[in-house]
């Protein structure tokens, strides 16, 4: 028994088994396995089918597996730009689970972050489980995730938001195959132990897009993606941010970041935003300065004002429980809470243990915002850095006003910030696309690899691009210092010259510590970035027009080009520019690989002919390869 499909897409095959096959103009671009009933610890496959209907635009059924009393339901309908597919299971199913072929179509891109940022996603095995907004998993994931993935042949899956616990496993063991898990919802926290629970049963809803190539697969699904509106301000764009964090850490004071905003003016840097890091409070949750460090914030702020600084305050959404802040906030109901007694949850996170705020709570978040408005009145700065907002700081068993997933407190956190503020960041989202805020790199170790270093900023930054977050911001340059890990000269130049090239750039270590040399390396690359500012204002025009992102992989104009949809160690700034960053220690000569087209050497002014690999490119400390297209 075999059904076909045809959409405005492609056309789907699928069989007895479950098993699927998708096509685009005669080409196979995506393979299903169907999909496996599973309970404790045991999968059940499917055998065959016990009913059907079909018409031309639908087809809904119901499969047998190896436990008679354990059937799976497919729905699969036509949609604009492919086909919508519904895998669900009956009550009381753990879960069910989708399994996708690698190949046709290698390789992919998409699903998020990871703390090892392998481009493309398939060209290592991948763990994420539960599949959510998390900060530094030991399965690897991280804080922005997307339930997206893209292969090169144009076919792309985006999942549809349910209640239940997600799971994703690509190529592990090598097995070939994109895993996709549906738990089922959860019980309330409040249930009792005995008491039974009517669970609808797992349920898995994906979209399967169909198009000619990566790119087009991409833009195809940005209406259900979604995209920003709006852009964060032009200065973010314009000229570097300048950080409190790597240098001074919790130690700052009012006397340190006029003194580092006096250093950043008169060594000639150019600058925007000065962002005073942990830990200006008087505690977590309180917002008010610290009296002994911070004496005179409104003459602090205004004097940074005065110097052409905007300000901003580093703020998580802990709360201290040795401070009057979190008395206030608990008393309210404000806090997540304990389902054992009803008190505010403590939960662990890198400062302790604190209070969260309960972002469902509207009350709460009308109070939160209060506070921060009010230490803006009161003291004049412009906006704030959220930290945090990942699905491990919510315990699921935690009572919260709205009983929802834990991975949509990400998408709420950036809803509010979007909503509120304009001269901010934040670090986490989940389906978050559409906010027009910057989106920051989980914290960099000041290290070169693609083990969350140097190289992992570009990697990240194509993910990110190709997950539908446009607005993308490198952390800090020359990474954290954690610890004993703390860059050298050549990791801040190198490191600088990369984020030249990215829309932001941040520093916080000091460039001029490592002596004259790398400081005005640094300095000479900060001012190009100020230099491309009017091409990343049209850049920023051609994204909100269209969706289409700033930072774009190598093969987006050329999609068929097999070089380029591998290559991990070069970008495209816009159509316009093409970047050989060096992400290698001691590297003073680079292979460079030039798509399609007419470029011109950057610095030496050579004409070079694409598609073409150009070997031992002159890289000395001082010079990033760098191409222009011509037109």
């Amino acid at each position: 028994m075999r059904y076909e499909i045809h959409s405005s897409g492609g056309r789907v095959q699928i069989d007895s088994s479950g098993s699927m096959t998708f096509w685009r103009e005669g080409r196979k671009v995506l393979c299903g396995l169907g999909a496996v009933a599973h309970a404790y610890g045991t999968d059940f496959p499917i055998t065959g089918v016990a009913s059907a209907d079909s018409t031309e635009r639908h087809v809904r059924i119901h499969y047998t597996t190896t436990r008679p009393e354990i059937t799976l339901r497919l729905t699969l309908e036509v949609t604009p730009t492919g086909f919508r597919l519904t895998w669900s299971g009956p009550p009381r199913l753990h879960a069910v689970r989708t399994e996708w072929q690698l190949d046709p179509g290698r390789p992919w891109y998409g699903m998020g972050e990871r703390v090892f940022q392998h481009w493309p996603l398939d060209a290592a095995p991948v763990i994420s489980d539960p599949f959510e907004p998390v900060d530094h998993g030991h399965d690897g994931t991280l804080n922005i995730a997307t339930p997206f993935w893209l292969n090169a042949a144009g076919a792309a899956l985006l999942l549809e938001e349910n209640d239940g616990e997600l799971a994703v496993t690509m190529d592990r063991a090598g097995d070939g195959l994109l895993r996709i898990t549906a738990r089922e919802a959860p019980p309330p926290p409040t249930l009792g132990f005995d008491e039974r629970y009517a669970a609808p049963g797992p349920q898995l809803a994906v979209h399967v897009v169909l198009a000619d190539n990566a790119p087009a697969a991409f833009s195809a699904a940005l209406p259900l993606l979604g995209r920003p509106s709006a852009a964060p301000p032009y200065e973010l764009f314009a000229r570097p941010i300048w950080t409190t964090w790597a240098h001074y850490k919790m130690a700052v004071t009012q006397h340190d970041v006029i003194d580092f905003a006096t250093q950043i003016v008169t060594r000639g840097y150019p600058y925007s935003v000065l962002e005073i890091d942990d830990r200006w409070q008087r505690g977590y949750g309180a917002y008010v300065f610290d009296p002994h460090k911070f004496p005179n914030p409104r003459a602090m702020v205004d004097e940074l004002h005065a110097a052409g600084f905007k300000v901003t305050l580093w703020t998580p959404i802990f709360f201290d429980p040795s401070d009057p802040a979190f008395t206030v906030a608990a008393r309210r109901g404000y806090l997540i809470r304990h389902p054992a007694n009803g008190a505010p949850y403590l939960v662990r996170w890198w400062q302790g243990y604190g209070g969260v705020l309960d972002l469902t709570n509207p009350e709460a978040v009308a109070w939160w915002l209060s506070e921060l408005q009010a230490l803006q009145a009161e003291t004049g700065v412009d906006g704030f850095k959220f930290d945090a907002g990942e699905a491990n700081f919510i315990p699921p068993d935690a009572i919260c006003y709205a009983r929802e997933p834990r991975r949509r407190y990400a998408d709420r956190y950036t809803e509010f910030v979007a909503d509120h503020f304009a001269y901010t960041e934040v670090r986490t989202g989940w389906r978050s696309q559409r906010r027009g805020i910057l989106f920051r790199e989980w914290d960099k170790w000041s290290r070169w690899g693609i083990d969350n270093g140097l190289h992992s900023v570009l990697t990240q930054a194509l993910t990110l691009s190709v997950c539908g977050y446009p607005f993308v911001l490198p952390d800090m340059i020359g990474g954290n210092a954690y610890q004993d890990e703390v860059p050298d000269g050549e990791l801040m130049v190198r490191w600088t010259q990369l984020c030249a090239l990215l829309p932001t750039m941040q520093f916080s270590v000091h460039p001029w510590q490592y002596g004259t040399e790398v400081d005005a390396i640094c300095r000479r690359y900060a001012h190009l970035h100020t230099e491309l500012a009017p091409y990343l204002t049209s850049l920023i025009d051609e994204t909100l027009r269209d969706g289409t992102p700033l930072v774009r992989p190598l093969f987006w104009h050329t999609p068929h080009d097999e070089h380029a949809l591998r290559c991990n160690d070069q970008f495209l700034l816009g159509e316009r520019y093409l970047v050989a960053p060096v992400v290698q220690a001691g590297q003073r000569r680079r292979d460079v690989y030039l798509p399609s087209g007419v470029w011109r050497d950057y610095w030496h002014d050579t004409i070079h002919h694409g598609p073409a690999m150009l070997t031992d490119v002159p890289a000395p400390l001082e010079q990033m390869p760098l191409f222009e297209r011509q037109a």
